[in-house]
């Protein structure tokens, strides 16, 4: 179990990245209505935590003993690689697939912001030469943070052993 756990990690990741890319490529692809998008970002959201559980139980099952340890360290490194993934194609998206998203967006905000702060409208405008890079970074911390977090309660659900021989502790 341990001697491939990068690679099952890896795989993990993977799939559960595509959870991600599939979502993002249907909302650029489609642009469907406001009330699709909620059930779409609800439904992404909810099979992504479920996903994570399902590999960490998966991940698991072969073991006697599974601490709360193990499984944050396994759901955590899943979550970053699945934050590598996604915000490289993030990256690829922005920079490559789809550019002219980019422009609606600076404009949709530069519309927004215009009225109130014509500064904000400069700042803004700045932004978008570096935009592709900035998502990657940005994409890159909030998923492996949103990783942790939900890892670090996953990780309590998946644990198993017996208290009363100290193998896991309370």
């Amino acid at each position: 179990m341990q001697s491939n756990k990068w690679s099952i990690a890896a795989t993990y990741g993977l799939l559960l990245a595509l959870v991600t890319i599939v979502y993002t490529l249907i909302q650029t692809v489609f642009a469907p209505g406001t009330a699709i998008s909620l059930l779409l970002w609800a439904a992404k959201f909810v099979g992504s935590i479920w996903l994570l559980l399902y590999f960490i139980k998966e991940y698991s099952a072969s073991a006697e003993v599974f601490t709360y340890k193990e499984g944050f360290r396994f759901g955590f490194i899943t979550s970053v690689f699945s934050s590598i993934i996604f915000a490289a194609y993030i990256f690829i998206h922005y920079a490559l697939i789809f550019p002219d998203s980019i422009a609606v967006q600076m404009e949709a905000a530069m519309t927004m912001m215009g009225s109130s702060n014509p500064d904000a409208a400069e700042q803004i405008a700045s932004i978008e030469e570096i935009f592709p890079q900035l998502m990657f970074v940005v994409f890159l911390f909030y998923n492996s943070i949103f990783g942790a977090i939900v890892s670090a309660i996953i990780a309590n659900y998946t644990k198993k052993g017996d208290i009363f021989t100290g193998s896991e502790t309370i």
